[in-house]
C-alpha cells in the first residue's frame, strides 16, 4: 500500500479471505497509525452524496469520479477484537467505503456513472471494460 502511494487496502486485494481493511489517509504523519477495521459494517449513511475522484491499487493509473454518501457511521472490531464505531466524513468516509466495496467484490469502476470516460480510461491503461459490472450508486 505505502510503496504504491495508496491510502487504503482491503484483505481480498492481497488474496486474504478476511473481512478486514486498512486505512491511512495521512501516511506522511507517523504519529497517526493506520486504522484497522475488522468486519466493518456501515450502520448509517447520509442522504447527501458527494462526487469525488478515486483510484485503486488494483487498477493502476485509472482515476475517475464516483458518487458516494458524504457521511457514514461504521461499526467494526479493532486489532484486539474490541467493538468500535466511528463517524467518518470527507476523504475518510470515501476511503472506508471504497475499501469496504472490495470485501464484497465491488470495484470503484463498477460505480462510475460516466460510461464514456470509464471506457476511455480503462482502454488507455490496458484494462477491459467487459470486466466492469455497473451497479447503482451507494
Amino acid at each position: 500500500m505505502y510503496s504504491a502511494d495508496g491510502i487504503g487496502l482491503a484483505a481480498p486485494q492481497v488474496a486474504a479471505g478476511k473481512q478486514l481493511i486498512v486505512v491511512d489517509i495521512d501516511p506522511e504523519e507517523s504519529a497517526n497509525p493506520p486504522m484497522i477495521l475488522i468486519n466493518p459494517q456501515i450502520r448509517r449513511h447520509s442522504s447527501d452524496l458527494a462526487l469525488g475522484q478515486e483510484g485503486c491499487l488494483s487498477i493502476p493509473g485509472v482515476y475517475l469520479d464516483v458518487r458516494r454518501p458524504e457521511l457514514i457511521e461504521v461499526a467494526y472490531k479493532d486489532e484486539q477484537g474490541r467493538p468500535q464505531a466511528i463517524v467518518a466524513t470527507d476523504l475518510l468516509s470515501r476511503v472506508i467505503q471504497h475499501e469496504m466495496d472490495h470485501l464484497t467484490g465491488v470495484m470503484f469502476v463498477d460505480r462510475v456513472e460516466n460510461g464514456l470516460l470509464l471506457n476511455q480510461a480503462l482502454t488507455k491503461h490496458g484494462f477491459s471494460k467487459g470486466a466492469v459490472k455497473p451497479i447503482a450508486a451507494a
